[in-house]
C-alpha cells in the first residue's frame, strides 16, 4: 500500500487505536478479552507504555489510522526484562495489504535493546501466524484449548524472534 506512514502514536490516535482493538475483541477470537476496552482504559494503557519506554506506533494514510502495534512486558517479572511482547492490529478494512509487515518491521527496529520478542497468537488467526512467520518469528509451542471465547476453545501459539 502506497503513502502509508509508520510513526509513533500520539494521544490523538487513541480513539482509532481503541476502535481497532475493540473490533477485534467483539468480532474475532484473536484477542481473548471478552469485554471491550473503554477510552479511559486506553488512555491508561498508553500512558503506562510511554512511561515505561514501550513503543506504540501507528500506520497512517491521509490522516487515517490503518493499524497499530506495540511492545509490552511479556510478564512483569524482572527476569523477563530482555523480552518484549509484540501486539499488532490492523483495521479490518485494511488487512492483507502489507500494513502488518510494515508495523512489525518498525517495531523490530525500535526493539534493539531486547534480546527476544514474543507474539502470543490464537491458532484461528492464520493471518497473524503467517505475518510473524514472514517476519522471522518461529513457533515455540502451542497450548491446545488454552482459552475459551464465543462458545469455543481456542488454542494459542507462542512465536519468538531472537534479536541479539
Amino acid at each position: 500500500m502506497k503513502n502509508v506512514i509508520i510513526r509513533p502514536a500520539e494521544e490523538k490516535d487513541l480513539q482509532a487505536i481503541n476502535d481497532i482493538l475493540n473490533y477485534a475483541i467483539v468480532h474475532t477470537n484473536y484477542n481473548l478479552n471478552e469485554h471491550t476496552r473503554s477510552f479511559e482504559e486506553a488512555q491508561q494503557w498508553y500512558a503506562e507504555h510511554i512511561a515505561e519506554g514501550y513503543p506504540v506506533i501507528v500506520a497512517e494514510k491521509d490522516g487515517t489510522v490503518l493499524g497499530w502495534a506495540s511492545l509490552s512486558w511479556f510478564r512483569r517479572f524482572s527476569g523477563y526484562r530482555t523480552t518484549a511482547e509484540v501486539s499488532v492490529y490492523v483495521s479490518h478494512q485494511y488487512r492483507h495489504k502489507g500494513i502488518g509487515t510494515m508495523l512489525v518491521t518498525e517495531l523490530e527496529r525500535m526493539a534493539r535493546k531486547y534480546h527476544m520478542l514474543i507474539a502470543v497468537i490464537t491458532d484461528n488467526n492464520t493471518a497473524s501466524l503467517s505475518l510473524h512467520s514472514r517476519c522471522g518469528f518461529i513457533p515455540m509451542c502451542t497450548f491446545r484449548e488454552l482459552a475459551y471465547k464465543n462458545g469455543e476453545y481456542v488454542s494459542v501459539t507462542f512465536m519468538t524472534k531472537k534479536l541479539n
